[in-house]
């Protein structure tokens, strides 16, 4: 495996990721590691590859930043930046490992500076070990960036006109180990997910308006969207203040598996965020879950409380991540 350094001061070292990875021909299909030594770097990285590792040696000391918020206007006048284009960390491609590292937003709450990514996820096959990514309103966005969708995006030309294939007919990501903390939907999108053993942190809101955790928007067609196994949900705001989750689409998908929950979950759950429609198809369920915010008594009806023992297996990270290539 061929080994890039990324360091502040090193010598012989790259001195930013996006440097460090274009470096790595599009053509290489042996995998790549990008070693990062302490420090902050402040950059937005976009990365379209295949067979890569960016390694740190801790999230405490191993840190990406930046902080572009979608109220940020556009430099050529033609309006503001908008969501998409505000990720510090931009994955594309397949095979992509992020191991001891911190992606933080530092645009601020979206009262202030609108969503503002920490992540965009849209690689298959793409795991994050002992991170933490950190923000406000819609820290991490796990979904495609498929042709149509990029030529509506601020994407730089070399992302654009990469060889490296975008489109599969699922995008799986692996959180392991993680820390994530937002307030507002910080963590949405389409991908199937499985989050295993992670810490989800809300933040105390800037305003008295209830917070939510997720915001899938699952395909109708795709059978799991994000599964939370053995999670702790923590929170700083209020008591019974933060939802489990509201559908951005109609069939999301969304499980809450053997999860800690706080004090700061509300006692519905879920919120259908005023669509009758997605209340009828999208998917909520929670099975095995603990703790002053897993009490199941006034959750909303449109959400399950599953006691089958065989859903061990089903949401299980091998029945959720395979597919047909086996991947885990």
């Amino acid at each position: 495996m061929k080994t890039i350094l990324l360091s502040k001061t090193a010598p012989d070292a790259f001195r930013s990721l996006q440097d460090a990875v274009l470096s790595i021909p599009d053509s290489r299909h042996e995998r790549v590691r990008i070693l990062v030594l302490p420090g902050t770097y402040e950059e937005k990285v976009w990365i379209r590859k295949e067979n890569l590792e960016i390694v740190g040696e801790d999230p405490a000391n191993t840190i990406f930043c930046y902080g572009d918020g979608a109220r940020k206007p556009r430099l050529d006048g033609s309006g503001e930046y908008g969501t998409f284009n505000t990720a510090v960390i931009m994955l594309a491609g397949q095979n992509i490992q992020l191991r001891n590292i911190t992606v933080q937003n530092t645009a601020g709450p979206g009262a202030t500076a609108g969503q503002a990514l920490a992540l965009y996820a849209a690689a298959d096959k793409c795991s994050f070990h002992n991170c933490r990514f950190l923000g406000w309103q819609d820290t991490i966005f796990t979904g495609d960036a498929n042709p149509c969708t990029m030529k509506n995006l601020m994407f730089p030309e070399f992302f654009t006109q990469s060889s490296v294939p975008i489109d599969y007919p699922v995008l799986r990501n692996y959180f392991k180990d993680c820390y994530i903390s937002g307030d507002v939907d910080f963590i949405f999108g389409s991908n199937t997910v499985f989050f295993d053993q992670c810490e989800i942190h809300s933040r105390k809101r800037q305003s008295e308006e209830r917070a939510f955790i997720t915001a899938a928007s699952t395909p109708m067609n795709q059978e799991y969207g994000f599964v939370f196994s053995h999670c702790r949900l923590t929170g700083e705001g209020d008591e019974k203040s933060v939802y489990l989750g509201r559908p951005w689409r109609d069939f999301a998908k969304t499980a809450f598996i053997h999860c800690e929950m706080g004090t700061h979950i509300c006692p519905e759950g879920w919120h259908n965020w005023g669509k009758a429609r997605a209340e009828a198809l999208c998917n909520y369920v929670e099975y095995c879950n603990y703790g002053p915010g897993a009490l199941a008594q006034n959750r909303v009806p449109f959400s399950r409380q599953l006691t089958n023992p065989e859903l061990e297996t089903y949401y299980s990270k091998e029945s959720v991540l395979r597919e047909e290539d086996g991947w885990i």
